[in-house]
């Protein structure tokens, strides 16, 4: 009797360690974006993940990217991340036409992919099979609304809009707004080649107004390479927001809205980079462990125009972490 009583307690304690582990069943969600993550932009990305992981203890959230933006490392991050087998990916689809032929067989062997950021506007036949995609709907009329937003101020002789980020489909989408909604009211209007270095960044810019000093406007779609370049212009006997109008294309920060009020910086667009982390990470998780499709792409978070009068508010939430 003893020896059956025994017997049961090791197969029932069998039973509830298997039960244990099938009911800890983990679903890793891989977010691959191009960076870079030491951007505040992209750690408030990173914090839209995180608040979604958190929600869900059986939800494993992996965030990787390259430190600065570097296109090279974001492929191999992207490529490692498949390898690893995951649940679900989320990633920005950088340059859409080169992540053909890594995101294209994953996706035929059943991992979902959900796209955030960057998205793929080719047409619909040409895409790249994401289940959605979260962000600014359209790159090219976030750089015709920060053109529209000067223009109702001023109609300079010249703008400038300057890329970072050569080659980032989504950037030069962005630039090409800007540029042609300038040429239609008759500005002349180009673009700029920087690179990801915003020191460097800048240096390049004030060479660029030497040799076009009639230059009004300077649009730019990051904001830390805006605001080290206030400074610059500052050093160079400018005054930013009377000689020159500046603004970001995309993503305000805590600095950028100080220069803002002090009338520095006229406007920046906002696309909630937090909200694309959340909703990323949620979706992928809801269809990896319930089969649950993503609401129709573009699941828009953006963009929305920032002026001075805005600030108040804003401040408030990025103090929050939410902005």
């Amino acid at each position: 009797m003893r020896k059956l009583l025994k017997s049961l307690i090791i197969a029932i304690s069998v039973v509830l360690l298997f039960t244990g582990i099938a009911m800890a069943r983990m679903y890793t969600v891989y977010v691959v974006v191009h960076g870079g993550l030491a951007d505040p932009a992209w750690q408030l990305n990173y914090r839209g993940a995180q608040a979604t992981a958190a929600l869900f203890p059986d939800l494993k959230l992996r965030y990787v990217g390259p430190g600065a933006y570097n296109f090279e490392k974001f492929i191999a991050y992207l490529e490692a991340a498949i390898a690893s087998n995951p649940d679900a990916l989320v990633c920005t689809l950088t340059s859409p036409q080169a992540m053909d032929s890594i995101l294209r067989p994953a996706i035929a062997a059943g991992l979902p992919v959900i796209a955030i950021n960057a998205p793929d506007t080719r047409l619909p036949k040409e895409r790249i099979p994401v289940l959605t995609y979260v962000g600014i709907s359209s790159m090219y009329e976030a750089g015709a609304l920060a053109a529209r937003t000067v223009l109702e101020q001023v109609t300079p002789k010249r703008a400038l809009y300057v890329n970072h980020h050569p080659g980032a489909f989504h950037i030069d989408e962005a630039g090409k707004g800007f540029i042609e909604t300038m040429e239609t009211a008759g500005v002349s209007a180009e673009q700029l080649v920087t690179g990801p270095d915003p020191v460097q960044g800048a240096e390049l810019i004030i060479a660029y107004l030497k040799a076009h000093p009639e230059t009004q406007v300077i649009a730019h779609p990051n904001v830390t390479h805006l605001e080290t370049l206030v400074g610059r212009l500052r050093d160079e006997g400018y005054k930013p927001g009377e000689d020159i109008l500046l603004g970001t294309v995309f993503d305000p920060s805590a600095m950028c809205l100080d220069f803002m009020e002090k009338g520095e910086i006229f406007f920046a667009n906002d696309q909630q980079m937090y909200l694309q982390g959340f909703y990323g990470v949620l979706f992928a998780y809801m269809k990896a462990k319930y089969n649950f499709e993503p609401p129709l792409s573009p699941v828009g978070t953006g963009p929305i125009v920032i002026t001075k009068e805005n600030v108040p508010v804003l401040k408030e939430l990025i103090e929050k972490g939410y902005r």
